[in-house]
């Protein structure tokens, strides 16, 4: 794998999106209701990605079945995660859904997919997804962590690999990743509806009282970042689009130490020095 100039721009727009998504997850972990933020940050990004698909054009009705399946999996994503804040505080353990999903793509393309992976792409995604899971499991030892919360974070894992890997394929066959995100975004937002109505009580009272602006523009950020990851799909291979865009968990904890005036444990300090150390062997 060589980088040309058109990978050289798509992993430049790929660090971009991850840091809005770095920026729009603080949002997320700042809301006392973690449910309806989410679910505005989805129903806010569906207008855009609408509007997308209408301007690049629909996708033809044979894509229906990739797209069903990537809705489905986005669905299940935000289902496990639902019902991972309902078990206890998933921020402790969350990064290990964040570093366990490379690993889970690599395997899979590997296994069904791509095989021509050079040994340094072996070791960067390697060494990016050790510093995440390092970091976590030093986060799960200070703050008892319990089993359920780990094994919530690992389901989030594989329904990220799962979404990411139909994405990827999908935004492929269809040929325009606007036209792809678009399409499935109505599929996906009409699932989550429907989830939302079936088993979320006083969905629409919680709506109301918890609504905040910052919400709709984590929504913007959200589409912004998922319409880049998409492009950059059809450009570069698909576990490295899924490594790198992890790399949103290295700008969140550089925010909270300059931003926040958190502290630079030794933690976040081996986690930094091994997520860049794996981000610069994937860009070699």
């Amino acid at each position: 794998w060589r980088i040309s100039s058109l990978e050289s721009l798509a992993l430049l727009a790929i660090i971009a999106a991850a840091l809005l998504h770095a920026c729009w997850n603080f949002i997320l972990k700042d809301a006392g209701d973690k449910v309806v933020c989410t679910v505005i940050i989805y129903l806010t990004s569906l207008p855009f990605a609408v509007a997308g698909m209408l301007i690049a054009g629909l996708p033809s009705i044979d894509f229906v079945p990739i797209l069903v399946l990537s809705a489905s999996l986005q669905t299940g994503y935000c289902v496990v995660l639902f019902k991972g804040y309902q078990v206890g505080d998933l921020s402790s353990v969350y990064p290990i859904a964040r570093g366990s999903a490379p690993i889970f793509v690599f395997v899979f393309s590997l296994l069904f997919f791509e095989t021509n992976f050079e040994l340094k792409t072996f070791f960067g995604i390697f060494v990016f997804c050790s510093g995440l899971l390092a970091y976590s499991f030093s986060f799960i030892r200070n703050t008892g962590s319990r089993l359920n919360e780990v094994a919530y974070a690992l389901a989030i894992g594989l329904f990220i690999a799962g979404y990411s890997i139909t994405d990827a394929i999908g935004t492929r066959l269809v040929g325009n990743a606007l036209s792809f995100f678009g399409a499935m975004a109505i599929f996906n937002r009409l699932f989550l509806i429907a989830y939302l109505c079936s088993f979320e009580q006083s969905i629409i009272r919680r709506l109301r009282e918890e609504f905040d602006n910052k919400f709709v523009l984590a929504g913007l950020f959200a589409f912004c970042c998922y319409a880049v990851i998409l492009w950059a799909y059809t450009v570069l291979p698909i576990p490295v689009v899924t490594t790198l865009r992890e790399s949103s968990v290295l700008f969140a904890v550089l925010l909270g130490v300059f931003v926040l005036g958190e502290r630079l444990d030794k933690p976040k300090a081996l986690m930094l020095l091994l997520v860049s150390i794996g981000f610069f062997l994937l860009l070699m």
